[in-house]
């Protein structure tokens, strides 16, 4: 009898072990370490965006081929203006949005959409951004509990699962060529966000509990990254945070924000995130195809004809916060743009375009060392949406609806060809599960293809309604977000 009461509370202890730890890439990780590979509880895994330790991937099955506005949908709901995507806890999903001259979380039931609460933040400021970005184009995250949102309009928020806010940490104003888009991410109890901009770049550690500042480290300036970080666990056993751009990926230590190592070679511009398998990590770069002309920015906007460009003729350009980026970053320093600095600015906002295999296996902590190129692939690449490796193929889908399917450990190219039916640009990323890849276009139409290194197209779905937020995947459930409307769809 002893012995079964001492089993028994063996089995109880191996159960509250298992309910703290989620599966990575092969390995038992803390609740806190978010490497999410493979998960118990699904609904738990796609806590950030695009899912898993942003692979897209998600374990579960039961997924429908056919949806849409009337086939499989479980629910519907219309949601305000935002480009965010969906993330989940067991009971909620959280959605970011903007409403007028106001920023809006909301947390909704994930049985029925329905609204559980919402919560409105006066926005403090309306920075520049592209006409294909939004206020609310950062995802948030979850600990599974609580949401942390960001805004360029405001900073980080928290709030828990009834509502109440837990903490404010006002940020910005930003300068940014686009307007930034990155996601934060969640480490060691920490929220980690990446401020990518034209000058005064930096990544920097919150207090989960608290908001409160942990570290900050600069970064490379003249940045035009979109790219949402990841993290590596080291051989050693410490938590990296890998960051792309520009013109290389850097690993920083979790616990203090120092920079352990980096690797360069890459484009300037990063808006695809990351993919990390094992030690080998996969990411899109994209570099100017040519340089643009001075004279053409000096016949817009040089009023006085003296070939250069002074603070108070920027406002006739484009692009702002561009020229005074150059001229407070390059040559003397003065704020007036000259041809010179014009050349040296568009010579730093080089690199390479491509999609890159690093080898990461023989880089520890303190490594002063350059990862090892494996490969590189530079024929239709995506401008925006991030890579996807499932079931041992990499894909990556370029505007245009072109679909390429390539070997992760060569680069050698399978199959490459359109998506036909839905032949226009993709802002989402692809994701996948069950044996099949969801890809969504701009315009709401949604591919399902089998996953195969041969590739073919299953359905295309339309919703009727242009879509930009990458889908969510759990529990045999797809929701995704169009302008207007968050479905969610599931064999009926």
């Amino acid at each position: 009898m002893q012995t079964i009461k001492i089993r028994c509370l063996a089995l109880v202890v191996l159960i509250v072990l298992a309910s703290s730890v989620f599966i990575a890439d092969g390995r038992a990780q803390k609740k806190g370490d978010y490497l999410f590979f493979a998960s118990a509880d699904a609904s738990e895994a796609w806590v950030r965006f695009r899912g898993p330790n942003g692979s897209g991937v998600s374990p579960d099955r039961g997924f429908p081929v056919e949806f849409g506005t009337r086939k499989n949908v479980l629910w519907s709901r219309s949601v305000p203006e935002g480009k965010s995507s969906p993330v989940l806890t067991q009971k909620h999903i959280f959605l970011t949005a903007h409403q007028g001259d106001k920023l809006v979380i909301l947390c909704l039931e994930r049985r029925t959409g329905n609204t559980v609460w919402e919560r409105f933040i006066p926005r403090g400021r309306k920075e520049f951004e592209h006409a294909l970005n939004s206020a609310a184009a950062p995802t948030p995250t979850t600990d599974g509990e609580n949401v942390y949102a960001f805004f360029r309009d405001f900073g980080l928020i928290s709030f828990s699962p009834t509502g109440k806010e837990r903490w404010r940490t006002p940020l910005g104003p930003f300068s940014s060529l686009w307007g930034l888009s990155i996601s934060p991410i969640l480490v060691d109890d920490k929220v980690i966000l990446t401020v990518d901009q034209l000058s005064n770049s930096y990544i920097a550690a919150f207090g989960q509990a608290d908001g409160k500042l942990k570290w900050k480290t600069e970064r490379r300036g003249f940045a035009l990254n979109h790219a949402t970080p990841l993290i590596r666990q080291t051989p050693n056993g410490h938590n990296e945070i890998l960051v792309l751009g520009p013109q290389q990926i850097v690993a920083y230590h979790a616990r203090t924000g120092d920079q352990l190592w980096s690797v360069s070679g890459l484009g300037a511009g990063s808006v695809g995130s990351p993919l990390l398998s094992g030690h080998v990590v996969f990411s899109v770069s994209n570099a100017p195809e040519t340089t643009p002309s001075f004279e053409a920015s000096l016949q817009k906007s040089d009023k006085n004809g003296d070939q250069v460009l002074s603070p108070d003729e920027f406002s006739n350009d484009e692009n702002p916060p561009v020229l005074k980026a150059i001229g407070d970053l390059f040559g003397n320093r003065d704020g007036v743009v000259e041809a010179e600095d014009w050349r040296q600015a568009w010579q730093e906002w080089s690199g390479k375009s491509g999609l890159f295999a690093t080898a990461l296996e023989s880089i520890p902590s303190s490594a002063k060392t350059e990862p090892r190129s494996l490969w590189t692939y530079a024929r239709s690449l995506p401008r925006v949406s991030s890579p996807l490796l499932y079931d041992g193929v990499l894909y990556i889908v370029a505007n245009g609806g072109i679909l390429t399917a390539l070997n992760p450990k060569t680069g050698e190219g399978f199959k490459t060809d359109r998506l036909r039916g839905a032949i226009e640009n993709y802002f989402a990323s692809p994701v996948a599960a069950d044996g099949k890849v969801f890809l969504t276009s701009e315009s709401g139409k949604v591919v399902v293809i089998r996953a195969s290194p041969e590739w073919e197209i299953l359905a295309v779905n339309d919703l009727g309604e242009d879509s930009y937020a990458t889908p969510a995947l759990s529990k045999g459930n797809i929701l995704i977000r169009t302008s207007k409307t968050l479905f969610c769809f599931g064999k009926n």
